[in-house]
């Protein structure tokens, strides 16, 4: 028996060093993203960004330990609670970790934007008071301290009022015009970001309480109705009895990327049952098919082959353009649009469409990467060819602004009803199915676009109407002005 407690205590403590060594590199962290924010330093940022596999490594040995516990172990109810505890704790630190990265993503997105003396100072405010906030969670976790605990609220409170302040000089800055709408935004979720990694180690706080003496929010909650039901005896009992503290836990976000995760997946698998069960059957029937039924199959065979794996690249490309930064050079657009022109012709001038090139040369230099935007470039005049008319044309035309440059793809195709313009750029959504898979057409393509178009700080824009056409707009910043990105 003493053996089996031995082994039981040997895996709570390894426990709690993997939790208090999470909470440190998360108060380490802040100050690093803090540092590349302000700075602008977008090679230290990518360097954030990668080591974000260190909070994943620890949260899964975590997770592996509560789990291996509670299998091969007898825990009494404290150590229950020790287990309980720990694997909220890891969740709230892992989530304070993606919190640091997705201010490190930010980074690239704000160069060349000027900052208020005001809202760096709350920026650095704010970033000190979230890593005192995860010191303290450490401390007290150390301790085993519930009155240590207990003082991470006040301090969360501290960080809720800077965080108001900061909105608010965000807000009047973008108000006086010193700031675009677009970088007002990215700043405003920087504050929220900051303001998050508080309310993580606030629950921390919570979570350490349980483990001490059994104290959540609900049983106070239990205790003050109980207390409802006595007569005050003074009013200041009455008024002790009064005060209370509310803990509200949304969930509403995560419930919305596991619903996103289930349409994706039921997605994928429905694109591919189609041109699967399509192999399958031709395969089969070629067994017994003479010579030229064979030559007729084995076309067929062919097609949905390359069905599927114009699917599956277009799905690779979409993880790409998600998990990995685009590769920043200064290109020609000139030669950037040529380029992609070129690549789609073939598929226009194969059902009779041609393309023809307004606005070039511009002489206009962007600052991204080549590959990704020629891929959304083909994509549009693909889809303008697909949903046109044998005959007619499709236009690109290249409009240099002030700052930005616009790449428009024009067609006099079907349109598209503006019921359907707020969905078309989501994953394998088609407005007119039936002609899209007769075409080829993965439902992926202007997903794809959209995604180019937040890596580059652009965005992409659409203007149509039934049975007059459609006009889609790749906007990007010319070398030098980088903006936030957005889409419409």
């Amino acid at each position: 028996m003493n053996e089996i407690r031995t082994e039981l205590n040997e895996r709570l403590d390894a426990i709690r060093r993997l939790l208090l060594e999470s909470m440190n590199l998360v108060a380490a962290r802040v100050d690093e993203v803090t540092e590349v924010l302000l700075s602008r330093d977008v090679a230290g940022a990518d360097r954030i960004i990668l080591a974000d596999d260190e909070f994943d490594l620890i949260a899964q040995q975590i997770e592996d330990l509560c789990i291996e516990t509670l299998i091969r172990e007898q825990p009494v109810a404290s150590d229950l609670r020790t287990i309980v505890a720990a694997m909220h704790m890891n969740s709230d630190i892992e989530r304070s970790g993606d919190l640091c990265t997705n201010i490190a993503k930010a980074v690239g997105r704000l160069q060349g934007t000027q900052v208020d003396d005001r809202i760096r100072d709350l920026i650095v405010r704010m970033a000190e008071q979230a890593r005192i906030l995860f010191e303290r969670s450490a401390e007290a976790h150390e301790a085993l301290d519930a009155e240590l605990a207990k003082s991470i609220d006040e301090l969360d409170d501290v960080l809720d009022d800077l965080h108001r302040d900061y909105i608010q000089a965000v807000i009047q800055e973008a108000k006086h015009g010193d700031m675009v709408p677009h970088q007002s935004l990215q700043f405003a979720l920087i504050g929220r970001f900051y303001e998050r990694i508080g309310d993580h180690a606030e629950n921390l706080g919570e979570r350490i309480r349980y483990i001490v003496d059994g104290w959540t929010p609900e049983r106070e909650g239990a205790d003050r109705e109980r207390a409802r039901s006595v007569p005050a005896e003074s009013p200041e009992d009455e008024q002790i009895r009064s005060r209370g503290l509310a803990v509200i836990d949304s969930i509403s976000e995560q419930r919305r990327i596991d619903a996103t995760r289930r349409d994706f997946v039921a997605n994928v698998s429905h694109e591919l049952k189609t041109p699967v069960g399509a192999v399958v059957l031709l395969a089969e029937t070629l067994v017994d098919a003479n010579d030229e039924e064979r030559v007729r199959l084995i076309g067929h065979l062919n097609q949905e082959a390359l069905r599927m794996e114009s699917i599956i690249d277009d799905l690779l490309e979409l993880t790409r353009l998600e998990e990995f930064e685009a590769s920043m050079t200064t290109v020609s657009l000139d030669d950037t649009v040529m380029m992609a022109v070129d690549m789609a012709r073939g598929f226009a001038e194969a059902r009779s469409i041609e393309v023809a090139v307004v606005g070039l040369p511009s002489n206009v230099e962007i600052e991204g990467e080549q590959r990704q935007i020629v891929r959304a470039l083909v994509n549009l005049v693909d889809n303008a060819a697909r949903y046109s008319e044998p005959g007619s044309q499709v236009t690109v035309t290249v409009d240099p602004l002030v700052e930005l440059v616009d790449i428009s793809v024009a067609d006099t195709g079907v349109g598209i009803a503006r019921p359907e313009l707020e969905r078309i750029f989501e994953r394998f959504y088609r407005v007119d199915r039936a002609r899209s898979r007769e075409t080829g057409g993965t439902g992926l393509g202007l997903s794809i676009v959209r995604h180019v178009a937040d890596n580059h700080s652009g965005r992409v824009m659409v203007d149509s109407k039934p049975g007059a056409g459609s006009t889609f707009t790749l906007q990007l910043p010319k070398v030098g002005n980088v903006e936030a990105p957005t889409v419409e």
